[in-house]
């Protein structure tokens, strides 16, 4: 690639990076203590961006120079969230989740396609006792966190900042239209995770394990209620959305949590890793390498929403049983 071309081409993916609200030009001016004059200048492609400044504007956007590179090498560059131990890492996720859903609406004709190999991180926020199960187990089983050690579910209380962030990312989710690809085993970690909580003895009392698979039918309700309408469904305002919803029963194994995010101008892949982290990138490459397996993996499955309800209604019975198991092994 010319310099020309780098230069042209930088810009071009900060443009892209930067959501449309912010103004570019100002935000830069003010990060790299910079006049707005060289700014626009740099921005115009009239003066270079030096190495140090793409390198220092890459860090501050969360940016990654390897698009620009992308037809040249197999390398391919991802973010990955720094998780730790500590109450505000996990805030950090899930303000994640929404600042990139946010990022990818200020785009039109943006779109969610995900690959649930486990059941979409968003649809856990709309259920306060699921949710407080899912970040007990998080923090506690997968992460180690200090703060959960030694408590019982019931014992949990979710930090204001879980709280507010993960409204905020079940909205940003009801905001874009999703395509979905479910799997008979879809539910199946989640389930394992609740009867390891109950035999391992984390559970106080039987109402509370209950309580958990009760939302969880809530849950497989909200999404039968999506693929019949074809509209997202808020279980919390019983409102549909005017977003689209398409529901795709997959019989091949999907093999890994993938989410991929689209716009007219933006696209961006997330890749589920260590039990419910995620890393992501915005390589164009990587990219359409990702579109495509998605969109093999739909050629395979059956389309459930609007359409098939017999296909539609025994994929959801099927869920269901599995769940009514679990209630009847507790004595």
């Amino acid at each position: 690639m010319t310099e020309r071309k780098f230069q042209m081409a930088f810009v071009e993916l900060l443009k892209n990076s930067v959501p449309a609200h912010i103004n570019l030009a100002e935000e830069l001016s003010s990060r790299m203590s910079m006049s707005l004059d060289s700014i626009y200048r740099r921005l115009r492609c009239e003066t270079d961006f030096s190495l140090e400044e793409s390198l220092q504007i890459a860090e501050q956007f969360n940016i990654s120079l390897s698009n620009l590179i992308a037809s040249h090498t197999n390398m391919v560059t991802f973010r990955a969230n720094k998780l730790t131990d500590t109450l505000e890492s996990f805030t950090n996720y899930l303000r994640i989740l929404h600042g990139d859903l946010d990022w990818l609406r200020s785009s039109p004709s943006a779109t969610v396609t995900y690959a649930a190999e486990d059941l979409p991180v968003f649809y856990n926020f709309f259920f306060p006792e699921l949710a407080r199960f899912k970040m007990c187990y998080w923090n506690k089983s997968t992460l180690n966190s200090p703060a959960f050690q030694g408590l019982s579910v019931e014992d949990v209380v979710v930090p204001a900042e879980w709280a507010a962030e993960s409204a905020k990312a079940r909205e940003a989710f009801m905001k874009i239209p999703s395509t979905e690809i479910w799997h008979e085993d879809t539910l199946k970690s989640t389930l394992k995770q609740v009867q390891f909580y109950w035999a391992a003895g984390f559970f106080k009392s039987k109402e509370a394990y209950l309580n958990i698979l009760n939302e969880l039918i809530q849950l497989i309700e909200m999404v039968k209620k999506q693929a019949e309408v074809g509209k997202k469904y808020n279980p919390i305002t019983k409102e549909y959305s005017d977003m689209d919803y398409t529901l795709y029963v997959c019989d091949l194994m999907i093999g890994n949590n993938c989410v991929y995010l689209k716009s007219d101008n933006k696209s961006a892949s997330y890749l589920g890793y260590n039990t419910f982290n995620f890393i992501q990138t915005k390589n164009d490459y990587f990219n359409q390498q990702t579109e495509a397996w998605l969109n093999n993996l739909i050629s395979k499955s059956d389309k459930v929403s609007q359409i098939s309800e017999k296909t539609r209604n025994q994929f959801v019975k099927n869920l269901l049983s599995h769940i009514e198991r679990l209630k009847v092994q507790i004595p």
